[in-house]
């Protein structure tokens, strides 16, 4: 999953959020450094990406993906559900879509002096961005692939991910759709939201 969902998935908490969030930022030796409670929604974090990637409806995305993006397939998996997610938010979730990016952003911004000091320059520029809504539609999808198309070290084809979702946007959507109430399900045995 990617940052709209794994902070959605934080049970309303702001330390399990804020863990959930540094969890890709951070360092062996910063982990060490953090509280207990931040230590859980990095646990969390991991505990999400695990089932994720062991979901059989995750792995039929991935084999719908890997015939025009190889490898890179589980990454495009968890983006695109990303964009999923903001198109059946109100379905998961009883607040609008802008309160909860707002209230998110306010709570990064608020303890982003306790996170390490490459991210907090970072963060403003991602919170500018509206970060959360990179995947809210094709266009914003366009420009977060392209973003990583430039990072990447290997060949890939993140330039036309867009035609691989409009030709296969029903299929994808579905297992979306069926993937994610298993994974808020995994969630809430795991955090009593």
């Amino acid at each position: 999953m990617n940052y709209l969902a794994h902070v959605y998935l934080s049970c309303q908490d702001k330390d399990l959020l804020i863990g959930n969030f540094l969890t890709d930022f951070l360092t062996t030796k910063d982990i060490k450094n953090q509280s207990a409670s931040i230590l859980k929604g990095i646990e969390l974090h991991k505990s999400i990406d695990k089932f994720t990637d062991q979901h059989d409806e995750v792995r039929a995305c991935n084999t719908i993906l890997s015939k025009t993006q190889g490898k890179y397939a589980p990454v495009i998996s968890d983006i695109l559900f990303d964009y999923f997610l903001t198109k059946h938010w109100n379905q998961f979730s009883s607040e609008s879509i802008d309160v909860f990016t707002k209230r998110v952003y306010l709570i990064l911004e608020q303890n982003k002096y306790s996170f390490p000091e490459k991210l907090r320059d970072k963060l403003t520029l991602m919170i500018f961005d509206d970060f959360l809504m990179s995947c809210k539609n094709e266009e914003r999808l366009v420009q977060t692939f392209l973003r990583l198309k430039r990072r990447a070290k290997f060949d890939n084809h993140f330039e036309t991910i867009h035609l691989d979702l409009k030709k296969n946007y029903a299929k994808l959507d579905g297992h979306f759709l069926s993937f994610f109430p298993d994974l808020i399900h995994h969630v809430n045995k795991f955090c009593n939201c």
